[in-house]
């Protein structure tokens, strides 16, 4: 048994030093068996195993030469003829060699006569090309380990960018949803209490400035989130004065602990809505936290109409809206199954949601006072297909960010959350998240691969024609030793064939079990110490299996264990290990054909998320700016106020409603920009206005949700020295054939900046991430600064059921 200790620093050894201990090892065995099998074993070790060694070393140096061989004239870059006949020279080559400086150890060490070099190289030629195939295969079988492990761990990359991406979307969602109840309640207290509205309005701002700057993490300490709750109590305590009667009972040593981002504030004005609105008298919501062992439990309760009730008041829908939702969703992708979430009736009446996550203490992050742009940017994409990333093989893995030994950059980067990829003994990469609090994923089904598919009929038949290939090899490798080496003497060529085709039945016979103990004993890098030389072992027992049968035949004179088998046992050593490493690398190929196509999925998946949080996604300056603006109107202008708070209410359900779908009608998103245009036209532009071109007959197409809105906030947002100057925003349909074209321009005359002042996609970062994400289906040009175009081709019609299924997950 390998301990732990001794595993990592066998797999921390550089390739030269396995290299070297491998072959070294090989060389001694050699000698050994060499000695073994000569007259005198005492005398004959003191030569035998130098020169094996001698022999052995010098494969060692040259493996890394073969290694950059296999890699260079790989059948993928240079094609098949010119990697076959690139080998063929270097096998060539290499087998001259060797069998030169065989001869030379054997003179220095024997002290023997030393053999002419023609008959000795034709003899050794089948065990050197032997060996030579075997060190192509195992280069071969590590360069695809090396891109399969490669896709692993962009696999578990884009895994930890899909959670990210989900737990954006999450958070996004609750920004309108909540906005859209605040702007409602202080739509009320616009007439009667302009003072209360006014602090209603800087404490929305403030909470959403909390929001904002701390975008971007998903764990923040308990006192953070008490303190980002506190807001948001304030909102409800100026709007129910009296009323409403909140109390948190968390202890000092509790406020440390890490927890969600604002997973309080839902849970909070879930208890408010449903549970105490409706009451005829004063209520109370309560928030505990307690440790359980190393568990952290928080606990929101209220006094409420309880569960059932408020399910019978909502014509049977369940309570759990989009707050509590959103909450038990986030949990879910930060925890997995390490996380408790209920929902249930309090003994007392009322209601309790109780959660409870792994308890771990961190240290709160100081958010800057001053920030440059308060932007909610899309999921950055790591750059995984740049080879300059990737330290391994073909590709890179992200190691240096992954395992934190690059600072993140940005106030709210944690690296407490960086998923690490670990290689397991079982062949394959896990993501462990960093810190005590944090909890891996359930395997999922891809994390245990099953081996390649047993080998077909046709692949038998290959390596039957093969082995047969190799007898008439070998037969005229016999013939040609024979003739150089003693010219004048008779030799049977039928029996010289029979004795090799025996040998190449022997081997298509032993090959299935050579590949049943590659599958069994299959070698990764944490086990490779301890099977490697069960499959030296094994390897040498086929030698001796071949060279036992060979003599039981009769075809073979030659006892077992003598030095004429030295050849034969020697090319069977490197035959197995050929055969393992093949099947090695058969297993390399399904594994990384499998990651691949999991990349793919996951890839899919992660544009679908960014576009599903793009469509819930509202500009977060022009939120402050009209939440700012609101607060002055309702002294000055109460019904502006009124009417900016109705079209920024509007705006909000319309961004709910079409957030639900992935696609919408053109209609529908119209409305949702002349919103969106009014909204501005009413509070922070009063200069803009929505001209729409629309055919009828293209109203009831459909096109990816809020795409234009996305494409319209870049052009809303335009910075000015005049925001009251006019800017028209033209939105042009027309078909074409099976595609949709979307012209969205904006007109402004702006003074003496009219020209070129509003290149409102100069990065196009934003909107051409938009199109990206939004499918194979759209594109986008712009054919100057004010204009962009969006092509949406129709969705190809297809035959049934299983191939719009499998259509849709490829463009997802």
């Amino acid at each position: 048994m390998v301990s732990p200790s001794t595993r990592s620093r066998t797999a921390s050894l550089p390739s030269w030093a396995i290299v070297a201990i491998a072959w070294s090892c090989f060389g001694v065995a050699h000698g050994v068996v060499w000695a073994a099998v000569a007259k005198y074993p005492g005398e004959a070790i003191r030569w035998t195993i130098p020169t094996a060694l001698a022999v052995a070393w010098a494969w060692a140096l040259l493996t890394p030469v073969v290694f950059g061989l296999t890699r260079r004239f790989a059948p993928s870059r240079v094609g098949w003829l010119v990697s076959v006949l690139s080998h063929a020279a270097a096998a060539i080559a290499c087998a001259a060699f060797m069998s030169w400086w065989r001869g030379a150890a054997m003179a220095a060490f024997a002290d023997t006569i030393r053999q002419p070099f023609l008959p000795t190289f034709f003899y050794w030629f089948d065990v050197w090309l032997f060996v030579y195939s075997s060190l192509v295969v195992v280069g071969h079988a590590l360069a695809l380990r090396r891109r399969y492990v490669d896709r692993t761990v962009r696999a578990h990359v884009l895994e930890a960018q899909l959670s990210r991406a989900q737990l954006q979307f999450l958070e996004l969602q609750l920004q309108p949803h909540f906005l859209f109840n605040a702007l409602n309640a202080i739509q009320e207290l616009a007439h009667e209490a302009p003072q209360a509205a006014e602090r209603m309005l800087r404490r929305l701002r403030a909470l959403l400035d909390i929001s904002l700057q701390r975008s971007g993490r998903d764990r923040v300490t308990l006192e953070e989130e008490l303190a980002a709750l506190e807001p948001y109590l304030d909102i409800q305590r100026t709007r129910f004065s009296d009323w409403l009667n909140v109390g948190v009972a968390v202890p000092l040593s509790l406020r440390r602990a890490m927890v969600p981002h604002l997973i309080l504030q839902p849970l909070v004005e879930n208890a408010i809505r449903h549970g105490l609105s409706v009451r005829q008298a004063p209520g109370t919501v309560t928030v505990h936290a307690e440790r359980r062992g190393d568990r952290l439990v928080l606990r929101v309760a209220d006094d409420g109409v309880g569960l059932r009730q408020t399910q019978r008041r909502e014509d049977g829908l369940r309570r759990e809206g989009i707050g509590l939702r959103n909450a038990s969703e986030r949990l879910r992708e930060l925890y997995g199954s390490a996380h408790r979430f209920e929902l249930r009736d309090a003994p007392t009446g009322g209601v309790v949601v109780e959660l409870e996550i792994p308890f771990h203490e961190g240290e709160a992050i100081p958010v800057p006072t001053e920030r440059a742009a308060l932007t909610i940017a899309p999921v950055a994409a790591a750059p995984l297909d740049d080879p300059s990333t990737w330290r391994t093989g073909e590709y890179s893995t992200l190691l240096p960010m992954l395992s934190g030994d690059e600072t993140p950059s940005g106030p709210n980067a944690q690296r407490g959350d960086a998923p690490i990829p670990e290689w397991q003994t079982s062949g394959s990469f896990r993501v462990q998240l960093r810190g005590p609090s944090s909890v891996p994923e359930p395997l999922g089904p891809s994390d245990v691969l099953s081996p390649a598919p047993a080998l077909s009929m046709r692949a038998w038949i290959g390596i039957g024609a093969l082995w047969f290939g190799l007898a008439v090899f070998w037969t005229n490798q016999m013939v040609l030793y024979t003739t150089t080496m003693r010219p004048n003497e008779s030799y049977s060529w039928l029996e010289l064939s029979r004795l090799q085709l025996l040998t190449s039945v022997i081997w298509l016979a032993m090959s299935p079990v050579v590949f049943s103990l590659a599958r069994r004993f299959r070698m990764d890098s944490g086990n490779w110490v301890r099977r490697l030389p069960l499959h030296a072992v094994a390897a040498m027992a086929a030698g001796f299996l071949h060279t036992g049968l060979a003599r039981l035949s009769g075809l073979s004179h030659a006892p077992v264990l003598s030095s004429v088998n030295m050849n034969p046992m020697t090319g069977d050593f490197f035959v197995y290990f050929g055969l393992l490493a093949w099947s090695h690398s058969r297993d390399f190929v399904s594994w990384f054909r499998t990651r691949e196509l999991e990349g793919a999925r996951l890839s899919a998946r992660i544009a679908s998320s960014r576009f599903q949080a793009l469509r819930v996604q509202l500009r977060p300056q022009f939120l402050l700016s009209t939440l700012d603006l609101i607060a002055e109107l309702v002294h000055s202008d109460v019904p502006r106020a009124e009417r900016l708070i109705t079209r920024l209410a509007d705006t909000l359900r319309l961004t709910l409603d079409l957030g639900r779908d992935a696609t919408t009608t053109i209609k529908q998103e119209l409305d949702l920009l002349l919103a969106c245009v009014e909204t501005h036209r009413v509070g922070i532009r009063p200069g803009v206005q929505l001209i729409a071109t629309v055919p009828a007959e293209t109203q009831s197409l459909r096109i990816p949700s809020r795409l234009l809105c996305t494409m319209a906030d870049d052009l809303l947002a335009a910075s000015t020295p005049n925001p009251s100057a006019p800017l028209t925003v033209r939105v042009e349909v027309e078909r074409a054939g099976d595609v949709t074209r979307i012209r969205l321009r904006g007109d402004a005359a702006w003074g003496t900046r009219a020209r070129g002042s509003h290149a409102w996609w100069q990065a196009k970062s934003v909107a051409e991430g938009a199109i990206v994400d939004a499918g194979a289906l759209v594109s986008v040009t712009f054919p100057d600064q004010a204009t962009a175009v969006l092509l949406i081709a129709d969705a190809p019609a297809v035959p049934n059921i299983r191939a719009a299924a499998d259509y849709a997950a490829a463009v997802a």
